[in-house]
């Protein structure tokens, strides 16, 4: 057994990266991210795929001519809102199947299949539950009775409230030089993130059209998203089988990527197609139809407190300057609160701290409330 374990063990101490050429040297291919929605604003986004040393932000594809087309040949033609960003005001759509056809700055030109309209059913519910340590774990609930099975694909808005280390109720004025009473909150922000995981399900292998439960994402105990309110809104799309097979490949190569046994990338397929060079690459899925949405709060009320929340204000501290020091008052630091006078009315000078530890902002979030928050 000792002489097993020592074999397995320098077998995996030889193992060296090992980044094939095929991998280090691709041609960036179009990738197409979006949908098409039938009863709002729809957004595609273009851009290249990259190597996998690359760490530099994906090139956006800018400048193409974009349309969504029906069999008939009407055409409702999209616009560049940003860099790579091509948006459709809702349409009347007519007729049940779509394709997206694309012509690239450089001439290139890209069609996908025609698919038909798929219309999601409600969402059942949203809810989350604790885990054995005391973390929150997020599930989504449906329930189809019109169709026998179904193939399903959520994503999420997760948004919630954090607050810097330290709450700003003085501002330096540096025309006048001196502390002034701080108009704006720069205590409370909200940050909003978007899901990762390809998160899908097919109810092909159950007995009724219903999922229940399935997992949407974990958050740990002492994570600073659920400190004082959270909130999720989770979005619902009824997509066909060979969507669903698409978005399956996806799925399995972004979690298996970079692990010792894993299947090395290989090319994803999805509906599109280059008509101008018919063996060239194309990453992306055209799908157009409606989704379902649901919303939840979870308030730092109905959790368990833990010893302490991971936030980016560990080593945030204050330091004191006298009403004497106040008009040389400088560097990347902000005012936070008075000093109080030990022998009577009035303060004797200010609290101040590291712009990072004052200024929630500084954290990615922003300080205006959401519409939506409760």
């Amino acid at each position: 057994m000792k002489k097993l374990l020592f074999i397995g063990i320098l077998l995996v101490g030889c193992i060296d990266p090992y980044s094939p050429p095929e991998i280090e040297q691709a041609e960036a291919a179009l990738v197409i991210d979006g949908f098409i929605n039938l009863f709002d604003k729809s957004t595609i986004k273009l851009s290249r795929t990259q190597n996998l040393a690359d760490t530099n932000a994906p090139v956006q594809e800018v400048g193409a001519t974009m349309w969504v087309e029906d069999e008939q040949g009407t055409k409702f033609f999209l616009s560049e809102e940003s860099a790579g960003v091509y948006t459709l005001p809702v349409q009347s759509f007519i007729d049940s199947r779509y394709r997206l056809h694309i012509v690239t700055s450089n001439s290139k030109e890209y069609v996908s299949a025609f698919e038909r309209a798929m219309i999601s059913p409600p969402i059942d519910s949203v809810n989350w539950s604790f885990t054995d340590d005391l973390g929150v774990q997020l599930y989504v609930n449906t329930n189809n009775t019109e169709s026998p099975q179904g193939f399903y694909r959520w994503t999420f808005e997760e948004t919630w409230l954090y607050t810097s280390a330290f709450q700003s109720t003085y501002v330096y004025n540096v025309q006048s030089r001196s502390a002034e009473v701080r108009t704006d909150d720069i205590y409370n922000c909200w940050r909003t993130g978007n899901s990762s995981d390809v998160l899908i399900e097919s109810t092909t292998r159950f007995s009724e059209n219903r999922v229940s439960e399935y997992p949407l994402t974990y958050i740990k105990q002492s994570d600073e998203r659920i400190r004082y309110k959270y909130s999720i809104q989770v979005k619902q799309y009824s997509i066909t089988q060979d969507a669903f097979n698409y978005w399956q490949q996806i799925k399995k190569t972004t979690e298996d990527l970079g692990t010792l046994f894993g299947p090395l990338p290989s090319q994803v397929t999805g509906n599109f197609r280059s008509i101008s060079n018919p063996s060239e690459p194309v990453i992306g899925y055209f799908a157009i139809g409606s989704f379902t949405s649901s919303r939840i709060f979870i308030p730092w009320q109905e959790l368990i407190t833990p010893p302490f929340y991971d936030t980016p204000y560990q080593g945030c501290e204050t330091y004191e300057l006298f009403n004497a020091n106040v008009s040389s008052f400088s560097g990347p630091y902000l005012l936070t609160y008075g000093i109080p006078n030990p022998n009577g009315p009035g303060i004797i000078g200010y609290y101040y701290g590291s712009a990072s530890c004052v200024d929630c902002r500084l954290s990615g979030g922003v300080n205006v409330k959401p519409d939506f928050w409760e």
